[in-house]
């Protein structure tokens, strides 16, 4: 099975852990297959607890698991025995419809943290000198150690070969989430709002990785209004972010009918993809064995 692969980026609190409940229950309605959720953000996922006591998504979090072996293990479907083994359980494998990993931001975050750590501990990586120094005061001694650019080179690598490894995964989906960076475009000389993983090196590239890249932002409630969250189609130009350009890729046919709107609002991501990969395509094969004359 080649799983359809998404990417959903955008700032915090911008509804990236409740999509993951939408696309989780969609996997539910239409496949009676379960979520798996690796996750290396602090943040919690307190939206999707309701999902979790239903039994509909499991949570692997990395916990005190060295970041470097999460990942690894994460992205080829491993989980933990109950003594704490990786293991790689065919039979849960094959009750599982997505899988998700949140976030691109947090994974990269950890593997930068462990290499300040690891450069505190005389530890040399990427052949760059290490940020290390004591602190000495109030009759105590502190170690502080801090990452160097050769580090983030080795995330982001780290990172891009992971990502690709997970879209094997024999399911039906494979998502990631990300934080939202704000960079400068090269091409066209204006501010590109992309996926933030670790640095800006990936930030225009991490969409063309996936099938389907999706911002998704919040409008702050006004008076007699609750909050907006909207899922952008494709690219698109953000007025509120300065005329920034919002990436996206939908890859959508050419014979599929125009869309009548680039979003989604109130945001949902199983609408976007059933419009996006079931109707777009039966409606562009149709359109093209119409044209042919085939039956």
């Amino acid at each position: 099975m080649s799983a359809t692969t998404i990417l959903l980026y955008g700032r915090t609190n911008s509804g990236k852990s409740t999509q993951v409940g939408v696309l989780a229950e969609h996997v539910y309605k239409t496949l009676k297959k379960k979520t798996r959720l690796y996750t290396a953000d602090k943040g919690g996922f307190d939206p999707i607890i309701p999902y979790v006591d239903l039994g509909i998504v499991d949570i692997v979090s990395q916990d005190n698991s060295s970041p470097w072996i999460f990942l690894n293990k994460a992205v080829r479907g491993y989980v933990r025995d109950a003594a704490g083994k990786w293991v790689k359980d065919d039979a849960k494998n094959a009750e599982i419809g997505c899988y998700v990993f949140e976030s691109l931001r947090g994974f990269a975050e950890a593997l930068m943290m462990d290499m300040a750590l690891k450069a505190g501990q005389g530890i040399n990586i990427g052949g760059a000198a290490n940020v290390a120094f004591n602190v000495a005061g109030d009759g105590e001694n502190l170690k502080i150690s801090g990452s160097n650019m050769k580090h983030f080179g080795v995330a982001q690598d780290t990172m891009t070969a992971e990502v690709w490894e997970s879209q094997k995964l024999p399911a039906a989906f494979v998502m990631w989430t990300s934080s939202v960076s704000k960079d400068d475009d090269t091409t066209s000389g204006g501010k590109v709002l992309g996926p933030d993983v670790i640095g800006k090196a990936l930030t225009t590239e991490v969409p063309r990785w996936f099938n389907y890249t999706f911002r998704i932002d919040v409008l702050p409630a006004q008076t007699g209004k609750t909050e907006r969250h909207i899922l952008y189609l494709g690219n698109h130009i953000d007025v509120g972010a300065g005329n920034a350009a919002g990436l996206g890729n939908i890859r959508r046919p050419l014979d599929a009918p125009p869309l009548t709107a680039m979003t989604i609002e109130p945001a949902d991501i199983a609408k976007a993809v059933v419009m996006l990969q079931d109707e777009a395509q039966a409606a562009a094969k149709a359109a093209i064995a119409k044209r042919l004359g085939m039956k």
